[in-house]
């Protein structure tokens, strides 16, 4: 009993350890993602209205991105419409991936696998309640959502930006020959390949994608920073170092 009772007591310090400095979880309130409208801390929740009795999937969380029914097929049990926006690139004189040599290994296009389905929410035009089915309704619905700054409430409330091009590229090849052209080509040495560390992912066709430096269910850094949710480790410095050699840059130790 000794031994199960100091197995359980490290267990519990591992867990405490391992979630220090991690923010809200998405069944939490206070986390972005959390839609629910008793989630009252975050800009954007869903709509309690008639009581919740038209809306009842209101108080829920997970039904404003899956479903376990009629789900689409873009994601994983995934209840949201695919965005019809054509989006633009991000662009720098310095974009290496914007070049032909090194497009046509990165694939760089519009955006595709799970970048798509967050800009299901981030496109600045699909509703945020839009989803395909809520319990005890068969087809699509915009469940009403209310911003919490301004009081508004409205059936077809979107995002105030659209995020895409404004933001590192995402949904491009990020591979060994990729890197090889980078090197040699541009002599380009700060990339690294593959990301240094197991919370850094590329997807299963080596793409870089916004689930690569975000979690979406849970912020994961110690940053005090609201305004840069979701990363995948402690600091933005850490996401960023994964795939990025900056050493030899000047000022950097």
């Amino acid at each position: 009993m000794k031994i199960t009772a100091t197995i359980m007591i490290y267990f519990l310090l591992l867990v405490a350890t391992l979630s220090e400095g991690a923010g809200k979880k998405v069944s939490e309130r206070g986390n972005k993602h959390n839609f629910s409208f008793q989630n009252r801390s975050v800009n954007y929740r869903a709509s309690n209205i008639d009581d919740n009795l038209d809306y009842p999937s209101s108080s829920q969380i997970c039904v404003f991105c899956h479903t376990p029914h009629r789900a689409s097929s873009d994601g994983p049990l995934w209840n949201r419409r695919d965005t019809s926006k054509t989006f633009k690139h991000f662009s720098s004189p310095t974009l290496a991936i914007d070049d032909p040599s090194v497009k046509s290994v990165s694939d760089y296009g519009q955006p595709n696998g799970s970048s798509r389905l967050c800009l299901s929410c981030h496109d600045g035009v699909t509703a945020l309640g839009a989803v395909f089915t809520t319990p005890g309704r068969v087809t699509s619905v915009n469940i009403p959502f209310t911003d919490v700054k301004s009081g508004i409430t409205s059936s077809n409330m979107t995002l105030s930006h659209e995020t895409y091009s404004s933001h590192h590229p995402v949904s491009f090849r990020y591979n060994a020959a990729l890197r090889t052209i980078l090197t040699t080509t541009y002599g380009r040495t700060e990339y690294r390949y593959s990301p240094t560390t197991n919370e850094v992912k590329l997807d299963r066709q080596e793409r870089m994608q916004c689930n690569t430096c975000h979690n979406p269910h849970q912020d994961q850094s110690d940053s005090p920073d609201p305004a840069t949710p979701f990363w995948v480790s402690k600091s933005y410095a850490e996401v960023c170092v994964t795939c990025h050699d900056v050493s030899p840059l000047p000022g950097n130790p």
